[in-house]
């Protein structure tokens, strides 16, 4: 289990998705090869709200990857890894419905809510739920706030990218099931100046501008860190999916909140598999942050991320 996940918004107020999973996580079709790798491309309109999105199967066995690892090739996808100072991401696509180049230049050091980047087996396995092994699970922000650029041409409409991004890598040598008891959830406020994400009741980053992070961290017995009133949305046999709810979190004097709005909500990317036991799903929606201090209340409309992950259920 591993994948390759930017997202980002563009000065437009529109938000691109893009995930790479070297092998697929579960058969989205019976039939499925589970080496096969996977491509999603995602994009809702800062105007219309309109959503588009590309999912691809990729034939891993034609993936090359250079020997210092900062280049990995599949007919469809490359991703290069530019050691500059400060480090960019390339994803460059040739696809039949996407073509063309994004660049992620980081402007903050990586971030990760556990030691050295990993959780040991063990501690995944008290921490999160999954079976008891040996296995660790990786999870790096490479990029927790990045600038970035391109241009796509997407089914004949060019489309110029120009804003702020993030970029994430996680690893996991087992089958996702094994993972954690249930899976995760995990959610991005996405505006030109803030920059929230976490996953409620385990790690949160909270930035403003390119500064220093106002909090960075693993924060799993901190009662001060939720998801409360959350909504659901979906249809069965799969589990649904967060669709809303309000993040709330308190530090050193400072009060936020990001309330999540179920109703304004556009679907980026969804891959249930065919056993109907697993779903991960994606959407991004309008949202508020709410920034207390003494004295002081500032409300700031943005766009969430809300991304679900269920696993073996």
């Amino acid at each position: 289990m591993q994948w390759w996940y930017v997202d980002l918004v563009t000065s437009d107020g529109s938000v691109l998705l893009v995930a790479f999973v070297p092998k697929k996580w579960w058969p989205d079709v019976a039939s499925a090869n589970l080496d096969d790798a996977l491509v999603f491309v995602a994009m809702v309109d800062g105007k219309d709200r309109k959503s588009r999105s590309v999912t691809r199967t990729l034939d891993s066995s034609r993936m090359r990857v250079s020997k210092d690892g900062l280049r990995l090739e599949v007919p469809g996808v490359t991703i290069v890894r530019e050691d500059t100072n400060p480090v960019t991401y390339r994803f460059v696509f040739d696809l039949d419905e996407v073509k063309g180049q994004l660049d992620v230049r980081a402007v903050t050091s990586p971030f990760s809510a556990f030691p050295m980047g990993s959780l040991p087996g063990v501690g995944r396995a008290a921490l999160l739920g999954g079976a008891l092994s040996s296995e660790a699970f990786s999870y790096v922000s490479q990029v927790p706030r990045g600038k970035a650029s391109g241009e796509l041409s997407w089914g004949g409409e060019r489309v110029v990218i120009d804003g702020h991004a993030y970029h994430e890598q996680g690893r996991f040598d087992e089958a996702p099931e094994r993972l954690s008891r249930k899976g995760w959830f995990w959610c991005h406020f996405l505006h030109p100046e803030w920059n929230v994400f976490g996953s409620p009741g385990v790690f949160l980053y909270v930035q403003k501008d390119e500064d220093q992070p106002v909090f960075s961290g693993f924060n799993l017995f901190d009662k001060s860190l939720g998801f409360k009133n959350r909504t659901t949305a979906g249809e069965g046999p799969h589990h649904k999916f967060y669709s809303g709810g309000e993040m709330r979190f308190a530090y050193n004097g400072l009060q936020l909140s990001v309330t999540a709005d179920p109703k304004r909500n556009a679907p980026l990317v969804s891959f249930p598999s065919a056993t109907t036991r697993q779903i991960y799903h994606t959407l991004v929606t309008d949202a508020e942050l709410t920034v207390e201090t003494k004295g002081s209340t500032k409300r700031i409309p943005g766009q969430m991320i809300l991304e679900s992950c269920w696993l073996g259920l």
